[in-house]
């Protein structure tokens, strides 16, 4: 398991094996959301579960496959916390959830279902991880960096809602 926060060189260069492992993680993804039936069906369940239903797809079996799929990388994001920590701490990751909501809001998905993509999730997970980075080295306080996150959601969820408004 420590095997996932090791590094290894890469022409002069140290490569963690971890963020390998999250774009792996994120090209498997994008491929099943984008290329497949299955994707197509959870935009089409996030979007309007009743449409959904109506159109013949089996409403039930695509949101347990993505609680499933969601459980799976929950596993995968555990096991690289703990092969970079090193330690099993339950308290770890207690604003975690936070920070992937507004990385998923930021990235362009939309809270209210059948929009976003994989890429937007990922360049909105690279800007919340810059701005808790540069707060760090700041030295702002834990608290007040996830004040700060809540208030990039808050942001982020406003901007979605005056979009499907002036889409309307």
């Amino acid at each position: 398991m420590l095997f996932l926060g090791t590094n290894f060189p890469l022409a002069s260069k140290v490569v963690q094996v971890g963020p390998l492992v999250m774009l792996a993680v994120v090209a498997v993804v994008w491929y099943a959301l984008r290329q497949t039936a299955w994707g197509r069906h959870v935009y089409a369940v996030g979007n309007n579960v009743e449409a959904a239903r109506l159109t013949g797809i089996n409403t039930t079996r695509v949101l347990l496959s993505v609680y499933l799929v969601a459980g799976f990388i929950y596993g995968i994001a555990a096991l690289l916390v703990l092969g970079r920590t090193t330690v099993g701490d339950p308290l770890a990751g207690q604003t975690d959830n936070l920070d992937s909501i507004t990385a998923v809001v930021i990235g362009g998905t939309s809270l209210f279902g059948g929009r976003g993509t994989v890429i937007g999730t990922l360049i909105g997970a690279v800007i919340v991880g810059i701005i808790r980075n540069g707060l760090t080295l700041i030295g702002v306080d834990a608290l007040w960096q996830t004040f700060v996150t809540g208030i990039l959601v808050i942001v982020a969820v406003a901007v979605d809602q005056a979009t499907r408004r002036r889409l309307r």
